[in-house]
């Protein structure tokens, strides 16, 4: 996010914009996808979950938290304000990890668009599926623990396919809420997310916005809350406009 100089004459030509554009320095796609969907000022405790083919998590600590057994890494996060704001010098990190589980594993299983819209439909989010599943595709975990040995459980399968889909989307919500947890045992400040932005092709599921969000309550401490809800932007790209249009204001 700090200016880095001024564009290249050369560049400037081939590419017919002004001379005196800054350049400004970016970040990875899944930090700038941080930024598109929390904003370039986002509180602590902030988080986003990206639930694509596989599951990805980001929460804004004051702390630094890192743990390789873990998968658990940490990202410095610039904190952008006026001589007035209070965050601005701050100290800040964007801490997560990846997962392996993921929707892939609903493609795997044969669940198109159509049937997952109709299914989830049938699904109450405010109720247990009594099934316990690790639904990977293939065998090896990263995080929220790093195991290469860790194999996939999608057994037993009811047959309903109903119940089968709940049991997947639970299992998946819950090794999000562990991954949380664990952001939380090692430090991260705060302890828990305060709101969770979705992202990614899961994040279409209101059903499962509002499962995730029930068992993401479960490891909060009495008087704490968290919400869950669908980020309005996610594209790299914005993220890394606000990134670089934040260092100018």
């Amino acid at each position: 996010g700090e200016p880095m100089g001024f564009i290249s004459p050369v560049v400037a030509a081939k590419y017919g914009v002004p001379g005196d554009v800054v350049l400004v320095g970016g970040t990875t796609d899944s930090n700038a996808a941080f930024f598109a969907a929390a904003g370039a000022r986002p509180e602590y405790g902030t988080a986003v979950t990206s639930l694509g083919s596989t599951l990805a998590m980001k929460q804004l600590s004051k702390t630094f938290v890192e743990d390789a057994s873990r998968g658990v890494y940490s990202h410095r996060f610039p904190r952008f304000g006026d001589e007035n704001d209070a965050d601005e010098g701050e100290e800040a990190w964007l801490i997560g990890g990846a997962s392996k589980v993921g929707c892939a594993v609903l493609r795997q299983e044969g669940f198109t668009n159509e049937a997952l819209s109709e299914l989830s439909a049938q699904i109450d989010p405010e109720s247990d599926s009594p099934l316990s599943y690790y639904p990977l595709i293939k065998k090896g975990e990263r995080f929220p623990a790093a195991d290469s040995s860790k194999e996939p459980i999608l057994d037993p399968k009811p047959d309903d396919r109903k119940d089968y889909l709940h049991a997947i989307l639970q299992g998946i919500g819950d090794v999000e809420r562990d991954g949380f947890r664990i952001l939380g045992e090692l430090g991260a400040t705060p302890e828990r997310p305060t709101v969770v932005l979705s992202c990614g092709g899961g994040a279409k599921n209101d059903m499962w916005i509002a499962m995730r969000e029930r068992r993401l309550r479960e490891i909060c401490n009495e008087g704490q809350n968290v919400v869950v809800k669908r980020a309005l932007n996610t594209e790299a790209s914005y993220g890394a406009a606000l990134l670089a249009a934040a260092s100018f204001e």
